[in-house]
C-alpha cells in the first residue's frame, strides 16, 4: 500500500477518536462514578486477572474479546494497536514532539542502548505473568498507571510514580512506555514472533532498494529507533506502522507498507 497524506491523517484521526474516548472515560470515573475502572476498557486486564478468581466479576467478556483480536491481528499486522489506537502512546506522542519543536533536532540513543532497554518489557511481562499465576497480582495493579489513574481521587502512589516516569521518560525519549517498559507491547512482539516461526504472511514496512539511497533519514525519524536500512522488509516487532519513515523519506513511495515475500 502506498503512504499517501490521506493515510497519515486516517492514523491521525483513529488517534484522536481514542484519545477522546479515554480521556471522556476517565472524566466518567473522577467526577460522576461511574461503577467501572478503566482496567474494564484496558486490553492487558487478561493478564493482570486471567487466572484469578475475581476475573469473571472484573473484566468484561467483550474486553477479553478485544484483547485475543488484538494479539490475533499482531501475527499478520504487527503492532498496529500500538501506533493507531493505544491512547497512552498517543499521549506520549505529543509529549515528545513539544518537546522536539523546542530542540528542533531529534536525537536517538545507540542501538546497541536500545536492544539491552527493550528487555525490561519482557520482563515486567513474566513478572506480571507469575504473580497472577501466584495469586499475587494485586502487586504489580498497584503499580499500573492503568489503575492509578482508574481510581483517583483515591490516588495510588506506586501507580502514579509510574505514570510520573512515563511521561517524563516520554518527554525526553519518544514513546519511552511503549519502547522500554510496557508488557502488553513484549505480549505482542510474542505473538510476532510466532507468527516469524509458523512463517505466516504479514504486512510490513518495505523498503524499496532500487530507489532508497541509504541517506537514514527514516531510521533518524523512527519513533521505535529501529535501523530500518539494514533490511528489505521491517520484520523488527518493534515497529508500531506509524508510517513516519515513509512520510519524511525524501524519495516518495520508496517505504510501502506490503505483505511478506
Amino acid at each position: 500500500m502506498r503512504i499517501t497524506h490521506s493515510v497519515i491523517k486516517i492514523r491521525s484521526l483513529i488517534q484522536l477518536v481514542f484519545l477522546l474516548l479515554a480521556v471522556a472515560f476517565f472524566i466518567g470515573i473522577i467526577y460522576w462514578g461511574l461503577p467501572y475502572t478503566i482496567h474494564h476498557i484496558c486490553p492487558y486486564a487478561i493478564v493482570c486477572f486471567g487466572v484469578s478468581n475475581r476475573f469473571v466479576k472484573t473484566v468484561f467478556a467483550l474486553t477479553i474479546a478485544f484483547s485475543f483480536l488484538i494479539l490475533v491481528l499482531s501475527i499478520f499486522y504487527g503492532r498496529i494497536f500500538c501506533g493507531w489506537i493505544c491512547p497512552l502512546g498517543t499521549i506520549q506522542e505529543l509529549l515528545f514532539m513539544l518537546n522536539y519543536k523546542k530542540k528542533k533536532r531529534r536525537k536517538q540513543i545507540p542501538l546497541y542502548l536500545e536492544r539491552h532497554f527493550a528487555k525490561f518489557k519482557y520482563i515486567v511481562l513474566a513478572l506480571t505473568v507469575i504473580l497472577s499465576l501466584l495469586g499475587f497480582n494485586y502487586l504489580f495493579i498497584h503499580s499500573c498507571p492503568i489503575f492509578a489513574l482508574s481510581i483517583l481521587p483515591s490516588i495510588a502512589i506506586s501507580g502514579l510514580i509510574v505514570v510520573l516516569v512515563i511521561l517524563v521518560g516520554g518527554i525526553f525519549w519518544e514513546r519511552f512506555w511503549c519502547r522500554f517498559l510496557c508488557p502488553y507491547a513484549a505480549l505482542l512482539n510474542l505473538f510476532q514472533m510466532l507468527s516469524k516461526m509458523l512463517h505466516l504472511p504479514r504486512l510490513m514496512m518495505h523498503r524499496n532498494l532500487e530507489r532508497c539511497n541509504d541517506c537514514g533519514i527514516c531510521s533518524q525519524n523512527c519513533p521505535m529507533n529501529i535501523n530500518l536500512t539494514q533490511t528489505e522488509f521491517v520484520d523488527n516487532p518493534n515497529c508500531i506502522l506509524c508510517f513516519r519513515c515513509a512520510q519524511k523519506c525524501p524519495k516518495p513511495d520508496t517505504i510501502r507498507w506490503e505483505k511478506e515475500q
